[in-house]
């Protein structure tokens, strides 16, 4: 069986390989004929050479369109790994010679305050300087499907079901109090039962508000009266500041107003609701060196856990 597979990849024309992932990710030989700026009977017989060389039809073209079929599905995966590898192939060559570059993509929740994030992303720049950081502020919802659809590197944010297809590992526990700002009446004051907020209007922050605090806030009755709505971190704390309403904020977000007189919290730290934020990646994503040495960053700093809880399947 080694010896034939030897032999295979020995007469494999590689080139072949690359016009079939460039005709997969077109959807079509026309189009990707257009991509390539090469002729369209070009691209039909080097896919049908490589069909003979495999031993097997990889697509259905005709009326119908373009389809995979399973084999060819299988192989397209294939393609997708040996492009990644060539793509990365500049990357390990700076690497090898102490200048390593590239991309790293993350998406985070917004106004994230978390000394072991800021620290990993310090010790990341420094040893590797010339490494790009695109970092994308998105609603949690969208970390979790830019991982799914292999469109970023590493995610930060929470996820109350873990899903089976993802890794997860604690970055920190972000805590949730109430917060008013200096004029309105209970600045000052500090209310050991949550249900005692029930008559003050809220200030909501919309898609952008996570699960937990929105079970703390139903199970209490909070948020029933609303005096407005953003999903903007910063305009829910402007309005809050402002007298508008109450808002919750994350604890380390709002510490540096509350120190200034411009925040107060109404409850304590430990009646308040909690939200876990992790780490999360894709394993059957393509590998690319920048998020394989910032993960190594943040793992660093994160918090050891066991994951017990329900993993969506």
């Amino acid at each position: 069986m080694a010896k034939d597979q030897d032999q295979f990849s020995r007469k494999l024309d590689w080139n072949l390989l690359k016009v079939f992932h460039e005709i997969v990710q077109a959807k079509g030989i026309t189009r990707a004929a257009d991509v390539v700026s090469r002729k369209q009977p070009a691209l039909s017989l080097a896919l049908r050479r490589l069909e003979v060389h495999i031993g097997t039809l990889l697509c259905k073209r005709g009326a119908g369109g373009f389809d995979l079929t399973s084999e060819g599905a299988a192989v397209a995966d294939a393609c997708n790994h040996v492009m990644e590898v060539v793509r990365e192939l500049p990357n390990l060559v700076a690497e090898a010679s102490g200048q390593t570059r590239g991309r790293l993509r993350m998406h985070l929740i917004s106004n994230l305050v978390c000394p072991a994030l800021d620290d990993a992303i310090t010790a990341f720049h420094q040893k590797f300087p010339k490494i790009e950081l695109l970092v994308t502020v998105v609603p949690w919802a969208q970390v979790i499907n830019a991982l799914l659809r292999d469109e970023i590197d590493i995610g930060v944010g929470p996820s109350r079901t873990l899903r089976a297809e993802l890794n997860y590992q604690l970055l920190f526990t972000e805590v949730h109090r109430p917060y008013c700002g200096p004029s309105h009446p209970l600045f000052g004051t500090m209310v050991d039962d949550p249900r005692r907020l029930r008559p003050e209007a809220f200030i909501l922050t919309g898609a952008d508000e996570p699960d937990e605090l929105t079970d703390f806030r139903v199970r209490n009755g909070l948020g029933t009266h609303v005096a407005g709505m953003t999903e903007f971190l910063e305009e829910a704390r402007r309005l809050t500041m402002l007298g508008v309403g109450l808002c919750f904020l994350p604890e380390g977000y709002a510490a540096p107003d509350v120190a200034a007189g411009r925040l107060w919290p109404l409850l304590p730290s430990a009646g308040a609701p909690r939200m876990d934020v992790f780490i999360i990646e894709n394993p059957n994503a393509s590998r690319r060196l920048a998020g394989s040495k910032f993960r190594e960053e943040l793992l660093k700093r994160s918090v050891p856990i066991s994951l017990n809880r329900h993993r969506s399947e």
